[in-house]
């Protein structure tokens, strides 16, 4: 390998966009500062760059939406989300590469499928299993590594008092938000929101989270707040878990505080049981063991470990990386005149504002539901 632990590793890590808040953007922002500090060189592409990009630009990683910008070959690729982790390795086809797959829907968390990747990260046992009984990836080629934070973006809230004050939603969704809304004001709650479903997103949301006793969220964001010290709720509008506690810890970090934890039904009725679960001395034990478990740098550590043992693993033949460049074009590319797999990148964007239309007027009517007498 041309890198050294002396030196360090040229780590390239790829996603799909850098250009707005997110949390697979956080990922890459929180590995690549992180390996820079462990004396590594990490690169971040992405063909759509913004803010989020920026950032980690300002403190000395390298940033480009060009592959052919990049005349050092890396040692490892790091890929996240399925075009770039490609693109990066039809550009570098000698280079060993890992893939990380954060999601257990959306056409960008496929795997890619090139004999290079030495190692598929789930970060859930739900990606898990999408990866070995959906995708076809062998078993012992797939490892859970589950989402780390980076403490020291995390301040830790005041201890909290008896009773919750303040609550936050904090979320990329909009249907459920007002029954958290109701179900907080029938408790004398102040609630925010923040996030895609409160139409406020900000570079810096860790920031905030130690001005509220009370969060509602799921995957990172839970994570994010339970490492701050706020006391948690998990849910979002596809369901609801619970109010975090150390029982229940262990089993919603494995699955990520995400999909497979929402089984019960979001209704002003649930969430004001989980609310009056509220527990100050719980969550203070629950945020001691999130900043102990979930701390980056035992994240890092695993990286660096399957970085190298990528780098050390044998190299494909050229007819291997030659099978799978014509299986990665003859998926990823459109083949007849009405194939849908091409115009979506074009078309994402009114979808993705028709579907906010939808949400506002289906917050709207609940909303109108549990407030009759109010206007919509």
């Amino acid at each position: 390998m041309s890198g050294s632990v002396s030196s360090g590793l040229r780590v390239l890590l790829t996603n799909v966009w850098m250009d707005r808040a997110g949390g697979t953007e956080s990922v890459i922002r929180d590995v690549a500062l992180g390996l820079l500090r462990r004396g590594h060189r990490p690169t971040v592409y992405s063909p759509h760059l913004g803010e989020p990009a920026r950032t980690v630009h300002h403190h000395g990683v390298a940033i480009t939406d060009d592959l052919s910008t990049i005349t050092e070959p890396p040692d490892v690729i790091h890929g996240q989300h399925f075009i770039p982790t490609a693109e990066a390795l039809l550009h570098f086809p000698q280079t060993p590469a890992i893939q990380y797959c954060h999601a257990w829907q959306y056409a960008q968390e496929a795997p890619a499928l090139f004999p290079q990747i030495h190692r598929y990260l789930a970060v859930d046992q739900a990606v898990h299993d999408r990866l070995v009984q959906m995708e076809g990836i062998a078993a012992d080629r797939v490892e859970l590594l589950f989402n780390a934070v980076d403490l020291t973006r995390i301040p830790q809230r005041a201890p909290l008092g008896a009773k919750p004050r303040r609550a936050l939603a904090f979320t990329k969704f909009k249907a459920h938000v007002p029954y958290i809304q109701e179900a907080c004001r029938r408790r004398g709650l102040e609630v925010d929101v923040l996030g895609a479903g409160g139409d406020r997103v900000i570079a810096n949301p860790e920031q905030e989270l130690v001005r509220y006793d009370l969060v509602f969220a799921t995957a990172r964001m839970a994570l994010e707040a339970l490492c701050a010290g706020c006391a948690v709720i998990v849910c979002d509008s596809r369901g609801l878990a619970d109010f975090v506690t150390l029982d229940n810890f262990a089993d919603l970090r494995r699955l990520n505080f995400g999909l497979r934890s929402l089984t019960r039904a979001v209704s002003v009725e649930s969430l004001g049981q989980a609310i009056d679960r509220y527990d100050a001395g719980v969550a203070a034990q629950v945020a001691f063991t999130a900043r102990r478990d979930a701390s980056l740098g035992p994240m890092l550590e695993r990286l660096e470990v399957i970085y190298r043992n990528a780098i050390a693993a044998p190299r494909p033949s050229a007819d291997e990386v030659r099978a799978a460049t014509l299986g990665f074009l003859k998926v990823a590319l459109p083949r007849t005149r009405n194939d849908g797999r091409w115009p979506w990148m074009q078309e994402r964007d009114v979808m993705a504002a028709r579907i906010e239309e939808l949400e506002q007027a289906l917050a709207a009517a609940r909303a109108g539901e549990l407030h009759p007498g109010a206007e919509t």
